[in-house]
């Protein structure tokens, strides 16, 4: 961060007259020690909550062309934050508290960025030792003013570089920490930012699933480890969990020799690195049971649960083959495959003569065989059944 700015951002409830802006005319100061502890943080969210957004046209947001307007050297940064707060301001809603906007020109490996993170006050209690009639003891202060505290989570994060200055639209990253993971407040990303997810999460959280089942089925060649990753794979998409950390994924499931080539893996299938939010909307039936192919045409399908209790288990004999174990009770036995019903024959039963009984018309006697009469101009020719 180089300098930054605050504003004091209202609340605006609708059918109430709008309380004015308190507009900063020029940048507060940033000492060392503030600028140290508030790039970290801010670093922290993006890395585990970041998500890359892109400019929705449709949403009518005057914060792209702002920015734009900022980066291209048009306006300076006590401009372009005072537009900012009006935006702000006019895209909350009455739920939505007062607050601060900080806005901050900063530099994001080594390019011109622009930083807003939203703020909200916090109350906290301050002490101080002090010494009264000779007796040490400590003055206590009630403090309603504290911004970005340790345990803070009602804050806003954008992020925006000349690197996302596109033809296509501007680019940059959002963070929201107070929706614990999940998509940014949408009236901080839509009516604010007028940006949209770039990825959807749902997209992406099949686009890893099935780039680490090749990756396994593709550069793994121990049975073990193969029944391993797979499963370890299922059983992370199925936590309770609302995001999906790729790079702790690989750090806690893979060994070292395999860490560093899944990840470049995913990068070269456009699977991200950084934490998504998880969807498995699109692969949640495929997420039930785990499918083992073997080379003579047998396959075993199995529920991940038989895979973790240890009633099914896989040796590798260290010779290419490899030893299937199921360990279970029999309840059915049938022919075909999978347990699927056969499908009936396709020729067409044969259809009864004359000689052979009816069921229902036994007392019907069948007609004896007569000659065909002769056909004459005048006459209709007989009834074929």
């Amino acid at each position: 961060m180089d300098q930054a700015i605050v504003h004091v951002v209202p609340r605006s409830a609708q059918g109430e007259e709008l309380f004015p802006l308190q507009l900063s005319q020029t940048f507060c100061r940033l000492d060392e020690d503030v600028r140290y502890e508030l790039q970290g943080k801010l670093r922290d969210v993006f890395a585990r909550l970041g998500r890359e957004v892109i400019e929705d046209p449709e949403l009518k947001s005057p914060l792209p062309d702002a920015v734009r307007a900022f980066l291209g050297a048009e306006q300076d940064l006590v401009q372009v934050s005072g537009e900012l707060a009006h935006a702000l301001r006019d895209s909350q809603g009455g739920n939505n508290p007062a607050g601060l906007l900080l806005v901050a020109s900063a530099r994001l490996d080594s390019q011109q960025a622009l930083l807003m993170v939203k703020l909200e006050h916090e109350t906290g209690m301050q002490t101080n030792e002090i010494v009264t009639d000779g007796l040490r003891t400590f003055a206590m202060q009630y403090l309603d003013d504290l911004l970005l505290t340790q345990k803070s989570k009602v804050y806003k994060v954008a992020l925006f570089s000349e690197e996302g200055l596109a033809e296509s639209g501007l680019q940059g990253w959002a963070a929201d920490p107070q929706t614990s993971g999940k998509d940014v407040a949408r009236f901080f990303l839509e009516k604010f930012l007028g940006c949209r997810h770039q990825n959807d999460p749902r997209e992406l959280t099949r686009r890893f699933h099935d780039t680490a089942m090749n990756w396994v089925n593709s550069r793994c060649t121990d049975s073990d480890t193969r029944m391993n990753y797979v499963l370890a794979t299922m059983v992370e998409l199925q936590r309770p969990t609302p995001t999906l950390d790729p790079t702790e994924f690989i750090r806690t499931h893979l060994r070292d020799a395999h860490q560093a080539d899944l990840a470049a893996f995913l990068a070269e299938n456009d699977v991200p690195i950084g934490t998504f939010e998880k969807n498995t909307e699109l692969i949640s039936n495929r997420l039930q049971k785990m499918r083992v192919d073997l080379s003579n045409g047998a396959f075993l399908v199995a529920p991940v649960e038989a895979m973790q209790d240890g009633t099914i288990q896989v040796e590798d004999l260290g010779d290419g083959r490899t030893t299937v174990t199921v360990t279970s009770t029999v309840t059915k036995t049938s022919s075909g495959a999978a347990g699927r019903p056969l499908k009936p024959p396709t020729q067409r039963p044969e259809q009864p003569t004359q000689a052979e009984t009816l069921p229902g018309f036994e007392t019907i006697r069948a007609l004896p065989k007569q000659a065909t009469p002769a056909h004459n101009g005048h006459a209709l020719p007989p009834a074929q059944a």
